[in-house]
């Protein structure tokens, strides 16, 4: 490590400049980490939208990795993990938005709480409401059929399984299985050789590394005293071909490792009925003019349509 820098903070940025802007300048004037004690490392996967040209003009102080070729989330991460100095990583996505002193808190957390591998922060929609896929349980058949039934609405407490995502804030610091890798921090020691299994292009990997972490004894914490605002998908919707496909294939790729495949039909056949539900529940509300529906039908409808096209097949990428 060396003299002076605690933390590294590594970004990876795919076509989003517009709000990779104002991600840079929260995280350096509202973060909170002391200046000089932290370096900030942005990999870029060949974004066609000036970037790069933009962090070299306005933010000389990042160090900027540019890639040739859009080589996915996990990898991008693994290419600079020699590059970095800190003795705790900061995974940050580049759309998000840093709430006063969050950063710092984050790292306090890391720092203090016992057995501590890994800690997220409470990530908040553009609208201010909880992010549900801040962190949750592993993926097992219960909780999966819990989140895509709704069951989590309708069977009492007694009968619920922890949940794939968080259903409710927490008050305090509370272990979980995963937290999302829009933000965390982690121990660099932890990392190994590689922060992400390489297999996982996007979507998932962030479960597979608290996996990891927690094999080797150390504790995941979601801790609400620190809020990143998160614009989640800026990245993914401008996606095509199989790559929009991620987000299915990484919890179903991740359940294969875990638990085996011999049930992954039935998780592929619940995400199917699931999104199918949910397209037309908010059709119906369309209809009732309710305000939002149509764009929640819609992409309701889309994500059936992927869930569709991975339906029984190998739990490959």
């Amino acid at each position: 490590m060396s003299l002076g820098i605690e933390v590294s903070i590594i970004i990876v940025s795919w076509n989003v400049s517009v709000l990779l802007r104002p991600c840079l300048r929260s995280l350096f004037e509202a973060g909170g980490l002391p200046a000089g004690r932290f370096e900030v490392i942005v990999v870029d996967n060949d974004s066609r939208d000036g970037t790069v040209a933009m962090l070299r003009e306005e933010f000389p102080w990042v160090e900027v990795v540019a890639n040739r070729e859009n080589v996915g989330f996990a990898a991008a991460h693994n290419q600079v993990l020699t590059l970095c100095r800190g003795e705790i990583l900061l995974l940050l996505n580049p759309d998000t938005v840093v709430a006063p002193g969050a950063l710092a808190t984050l790292v306090e957390r890391l720092r203090k709480t016992p057995g501590a591998g890994i800690v997220g922060p409470r990530l908040l929609n553009s609208d201010g409401s909880l992010q549900k896929w801040t962190g949750g349980a592993f993926p097992r058949l219960r909780n999966v059929a819990q989140h895509y039934l709704f069951l989590d609405r309708v069977l009492p407490g007694c009968l619920r399984t922890a949940p794939l995502y968080l259903d409710h804030d927490r008050t305090g610091d509370t272990e979980v299985d995963w937290v999302s890798g829009a933000c965390l921090v982690i121990w660099r020691e932890l990392a190994g050789e590689r922060l992400f299994d390489p297999n996982y292009f996007m979507y998932g990997e962030d479960m597979e590394l608290c996996f990891r972490v927690k094999q080797g004894g150390r504790r995941v914490v979601y801790s609400p005293a620190a809020s990143i605002v998160h614009h989640q998908g800026a990245s993914i919707k401008q996606q095509q071909g199989d790559i929009l496909l991620s987000s299915l294939k990484g919890l179903r790729f991740f359940y294969a490792a875990t638990q085996g495949r011999r049930k992954l039909w039935i998780v592929d056949l619940l995400t199917v009925v699931g999104f199918f539900l949910r397209a037309l529940l908010f059709g119906m509300a369309m209809l009732a003019g309710v305000s939002g529906a149509e764009g929640k039908a819609s992409s309701s409808w889309g994500y059936m349509k992927r869930a569709i096209r991975v339906l029984g097949t190998s739990a490959t990428w």
